[in-house]
């Protein structure tokens, strides 16, 4: 372990990925936040947390679009959401796009306008 990154105030994070640049980690919070720590201090961003998604319980996964200009996840209520990752505005929702939680997602990397996404409902979806 090089660091161990707890307070007694933080909620669980289940879900971590590395943005494409390498210098930063967005953590799934299990307060229906995205939150932002530096790769090499750890030290949290405070200007960065995307919300507006509930991932009641889940660990849904975050990911990054190839080039690292959007940053998205799934949630609880099968949505997939999707941020930009300099403004921190919510850019788009996917309502439903499965009938159970959405868990997993990956942009495909060389076609950066589509994505994969897996949900509890046992569906994989493709979507551009």
């Amino acid at each position: 372990m090089i660091k161990y990154i707890a307070d007694p105030t933080m909620h669980s994070m289940p879900a971590v990925t590395v943005h494409p640049n390498k210098k930063w980690m967005a953590c799934q919070s299990m307060d229906n936040q995205i939150l932002v720590y530096s790769a090499d201090s750890f030290k949290a961003n405070r200007k960065k947390a995307f919300k507006g998604h509930a991932v009641a319980g889940f660990a849904c996964q975050v990911s990054f679009s190839p080039d690292g200009r959007f940053i998205s996840s799934g949630d609880g209520e099968g949505n997939l959401v999707f941020w930009d990752w300099k403004s921190g505005r919510l850019l788009k929702r996917i309502s439903r796009a499965h009938k159970e939680a959405s868990i997993c997602h990956e942009w495909l990397p060389h076609e950066s306008s589509k994505l994969v996404s897996g949900g509890w409902d046992g569906v994989i979806r493709m979507w551009d």
